[in-house]
């Protein structure tokens, strides 16, 4: 009897830490100012898993592509163990905002850089991290150098 009610409170407990990010979400969400529906305000508060949550903000994304980063943002800065799938979710909803979502994801959670730089970087099919800061990025100059031919341009001088 001890057994299940010990194990009866702990369930207890974890449901109501996801119902307490869920609406954490949605109230992020509402003062970010994203239009919602009350279906879709509804579907992020009942949310209880990592795929629901995604697949809501992917919803939420397709909905709205203008609004993607501070979808994403909302929805990292509440799960960040969630950023790979909400990042994944959110790009593959709407690919022409994808540096947009993963910039606002690794500004909602920066410790998840690394995770986050990957799944753009899967989801879109580039080769490597996102160029926004992340492993692996780098700086070009655009400052010329003198190397061998005198510097100049390459066209022909009007003489």
């Amino acid at each position: 009897m001890r057994k299940t009610l010990i194990s009866l409170s702990v369930a207890l407990a974890f449901t109501s830490g996801a119902a307490m990010a869920d609406q954490a979400t949605l109230d992020a969400l509402l003062a970010a100012g994203v239009p919602l529906t009350q279906e879709q305000g509804e579907n992020v508060q009942t949310a209880q898993s990592q795929e629901e949550i995604a697949a809501i903000i992917a919803e939420l994304v397709a909905a709205n592509p203008a609004q993607a980063s501070a979808i994403v943002s909302a929805a990292v800065t509440n799960n960040p163990e969630m950023a790979e799938a909400i990042v994944t979710a959110a790009i593959n909803a709407a690919p022409a905002e994808s540096f947009a979502i993963t910039a606002a994801a690794i500004a909602a959670a920066p410790e998840q850089t690394n995770a986050i730089n990957q799944a753009a970087a899967k989801t879109t099919n580039v080769g490597g991290p996102a160029a926004l800061g992340g492993v692996g990025s780098s700086t070009v100059s655009s400052t010329p150098t003198a190397s061998g031919s005198g510097g100049g341009s390459s066209v022909a001088s009007p003489n």
